[in-house]
């Protein structure tokens, strides 16, 4: 239930309206109190105006609990019991309090509620423990209830008000690709601050949130996790907080796609996810569909607070909304009869729903041993380094690269940005660069062909976002070839500007040199390296 990627590595300007969040309601393999990922405004939410499609009847009934008895089925659902905060400073405790989770009149109900509680401060059940100001309950289906394909349906009445954040997701059972987020996450339903002002691009005065996410996470192990999704409002301006709402995935092999009361909004294909994880010191890919060809299991929470909620919209936890309801009234799991192995061949489809583009597979790269050593370390000069790519951050489609012919200089490398949020950046193979904080700077040529305004440059290196570093660039004449010259140890000790107490590890650089112009702004670049300043 998280949710840059946005590409998780980098990187907003402030201008981009970024609210931070991670771990979410994660299980115990999510980890770190600093787990950032981003979610913007923008683009701006789908607004279901597409008619209901018919479910398949190949769709059989597998699994379900309808919440018709006078207690949580324990052969079903297990309670977790934590005062973790999710990795990203939540302020529940999840308990095992029938206060907190209880089933009457045919529905779940989860509560959120004020009250100072103390309970183990991590999700292993480790020694350790933490007193949080609330109190809540999450539910999970695991070794309970674990499939791998299928139709998940969830009807559900949600929260509102300031810093409640409800959540219907999917973990791996089994974390085949390590751990989050190589072994994957879907998010079927997930939502904050319902029914305070919005901020979402373009919403009008007193619009009320009222936006509903469905994503999945996948990539490499945290902090170099992706995920990619899509927002979307109710018809007619509906409120989910108002009323009962089914909440959907259909699953099969190598395609997600998701639905509010059948209306199929969004779908994401294989050729859009990846999984990569460490094997013998190397990444290795998890191969063609991974990593969401495992079995995953349900998860049913209401969080208060954490990186996501308390950033976005009012800000913080207004405590007077509370207690807060999630309510369900059921889950069913079907399986498609027509395919029982890769679940093909039951898809409900609208040829309205966005077809998410997602994050292909990045290239594995490896260096070889003498990658980033000096007295001088090459990164561009007519081409890249070896074991080296180009790649960028452009949530927005406003930057564009490419490499062109420059008299006198052969290939230099050209960055066109027309908007706001996105950047551009050589990834590598994580590589220890520390040797460079002694004297080291790094080199390159420079040309601002143009700009808007005053646009400041930022150079950055990072080891995955947050853990990032930042620095403004003098920058020559516009239309003038400069050299840039920045002392690495500045560079790094400058840390992340948008992301406080956070710096890149000089250690474990993966972004060898990341350039974003804070605004519109047309330039060049060539003759990049490191290399030891004259003493």
């Amino acid at each position: 239930m998280k949710t840059t990627a946005l590409h998780p590595a980098f990187k907003i300007s402030t201008a981009a309206l970024a609210i931070t969040l991670a771990g979410c309601a994660s299980d115990s393999k999510v980890t770190g109190a600093d787990n950032v990922l981003e979610k913007t405004s923008t683009p701006k939410a789908l607004v279901l105006t597409a008619e209901p499609v018919t479910p398949s009847g190949k769709w059989d009934l597998l699994w379900s609990d309808e919440f018709d008895g006078s207690e949580i089925d324990k052969t079903k659902w297990e309670r977790v019991k934590d005062c973790w905060g999710g990795g990203n400073n939540e302020q529940q405790c999840y308990t095992g309090r029938e206060s907190n989770a209880f089933v009457k009149d045919g529905k779940l109900n989860i509560v959120a509620k004020k009250g100072s509680f103390t309970g183990p401060d991590n999700a292993d059940g480790n020694p350790g423990t933490r007193t949080l100001p609330y109190t809540s309950a999450k539910l999970r289906s695991v070794r309970k209830g674990n499939w791998k394909y299928g139709r998940f349906e969830v009807r559900a009445k949600l929260p509102f008000g300031q810093g409640t954040w409800p959540a219907i997701w999917m973990l791996p059972t089994d974390w085949v690709y390590g751990g989050w987020a190589a072994s994957g996450e879907i998010d079927i339903m997930e939502a904050v601050n319902l029914k305070t002002p919005s901020t979402e691009t373009g919403a009008a005065e007193g619009e009320l949130e009222s936006r509903v996410f469905g994503s999945l996470h996948y990539g490499k192990p945290w902090p170099d996790n992706v995920f990619t999704g899509q927002a979307t409002h109710l018809p007619g301006n509906v409120n989910p907080a108002d009323g009962f709402h089914t909440y959907t995935i259909e699953w099969e092999e190598g395609e997600i796609r998701w639905y509010i009361d059948n209306v199929h909004f969004a779908t994401q294909k294989q050729d859009g996810w990846y999984s990569q994880h460490m094997e013998d010191g190397i990444f290795v890919s998890g191969g063609e569909n991974a990593p969401f060809n495992q079995k995953f299991h349900m998860l049913l929470n209401l969080a208060v607070g954490g990186n996501w909620a308390a950033n976005a919209n009012n800000g913080g936890i207004d405590s007077s909304v509370f207690p807060q309801t999630l309510a369900i009234d059921y889950v069913r799991v079907y399986r498609c009869s027509a395919d029982r192995w890769k679940g093909k061949g039951c898809a409900s489809l609208s040829d309205q729903a966005k077809l998410v583009e997602g994050s292909p597979e990045p290239e594995i790269l490896i260096g070889d041993g003498n990658f980033g050593k000096g007295p001088v370390f090459d990164v561009y000069k007519d081409e890249l380094s070896v074991g080296m790519a180009f790649d960028g951050y452009n949530p927005d489609k406003v930057v564009t690269q490419e490499q062109v012919e420059e008299a006198g200089r052969g290939k230099v490398w050209k960055i066109t940005k027309t908007g706001e949020a996105g950047n551009v950046y050589l990834r590598a193979p994580k590589t220890d660069l520390s040797h460079w904080m002694d004297n080291g700077e790094l080199v390159f040529d420079l040309n601002v062909e143009s700009m808007g305004g005053d646009t400041e440059l930022l150079v950055k290196m990072d080891s995955g976002w947050p853990k990032a570093s930042d620095i403004t660039v003098t920058q020559p004449a516009v239309g003038t070839w400069g050299e840039v010259r920045i002392k690495v140890a500045d560079l790094i000790a400058g840390g992340n500007r948008f992301s406080g107490g956070n710096q890149a590890d000089i250690k474990a650089i993966s972004n060898v040199l990341v350039i974003e112009p804070l605004g519109v702004m047309t330039l060049k670049v060539d003759n990049i390296r490191f290399e030891y300043a004259p003493k």
